[in-house]
């Protein structure tokens, strides 16, 4: 947190402002920043809800840019992040999500790994057959504030700590190329992630990220776009099924069964859960 903090706020662009929602029950956080209490650009919001999307969109609302980027707490950010960020948006109009690099810090990889998205190169994507390319990850990503606001901010049931806990920045991306918009990703920014997780953890993250893929990749169906269900086939041959297969061709235990489980899990709870009509936001049923 303390590194993340530090990073962001030598950025070299001459005007931002620097938003930590904080959703734990202590005060570890709080303590953290007390070096940086001085430093006008640094505003601190505990909220009491849980999830990340609440936690996103908490921060919509504290803050006050047209375009605003976000990280995550186990990250590090380049002095330019922002500029370039900011670039993106003022050079595409249409450009709603912007993803960068994320590189894998320092670790051990024969104890595990950490999760990253490394590509190079400018893409552009520009219609909704292109949300089967969005890959970027919530830890390197910048929306344009008035258009998030327009197609219903991000969803609250999507992300760590939600019912739904991840694929949060992937369907805010599959939303906006939805609405019209384009999704931008360039490789001239790399955040630095040191999430570390090990084997095992590994295989929970892959319960996590396919239950909740399979959930966002529902909403299709649930809105009747039947034309777009090659998408979400796409993903679960491609990710999930193409891996045990593969190894089964060549006489290996198969691996990544939980893939295959988990999107199924979640393909199915999204269809039992309400969307609105007008935004494609999961709507939490009432007890």
């Amino acid at each position: 947190m303390v590194d993340t903090v530090l990073s962001i706020l030598a950025n070299t662009h001459s005007n931002f402002e620097l938003v930590v929602v904080d959703q734990s029950k202590d005060n570890e956080t709080l303590e953290a920043l007390k070096p940086f209490r001085t430093d006008p650009r640094l505003r601190y919001v505990k909220i009491g809800t849980i999830g990340k999307g609440n936690a996103l969109n908490a921060g919509l609302t504290e803050t006050r840019g047209s375009v605003i980027a976000i990280t995550d707490d186990d990250c590090t950010v380049p002095p330019k992040w922002l500029e370039e960020f900011a670039s993106i948006f003022s050079t595409h109009l249409k450009v709603a999500v912007a993803f960068c690099v994320v590189e894998a810090g320092e670790h051990d990889p024969t104890a595990g790994f950490i999760p990253d998205y490394v590509f190079t190169g400018e893409r552009m994507l520009t219609t909704v057959h292109d949300a089967r390319h969005v890959r970027g990850l919530g830890a390197g990503i910048a929306v344009r504030r008035n258009v998030v606001e327009e197609i219903g901010r991000f969803d609250p049931m999507l992300g760590p700590g939600s019912r739904f806990p991840s694929c949060d920045d992937r369907d805010i991306a599959m939303r906006a190329l939805l609405a019209g918009y384009h999704v931008y990703e360039t490789s001239k920014i790399a955040v630095k992630h040191f999430g570390f997780r090990n084997w095992q953890q590994g295989r929970q993250l892959a319960h996590r990220d396919f239950l909740a893929i399979g959930a966002a990749y529902s909403k299709f169906l649930k809105f009747g776009r039947v034309d777009l269900m090659y998408i979400p086939a796409h993903e679960f041959i491609k990710y999930a099924l193409w891996p045990v297969v593969r190894d089964l061709l060549h006489l290996r235990r198969p691996r990544g069964i939980v893939r295959i489980t988990a999107f199924a899990e979640g393909f199915l709870g999204g269809l039992h859960t309400p969307v609105d009509r007008e935004t494609m936001l999961f709507v939490e049923q009432q007890k």
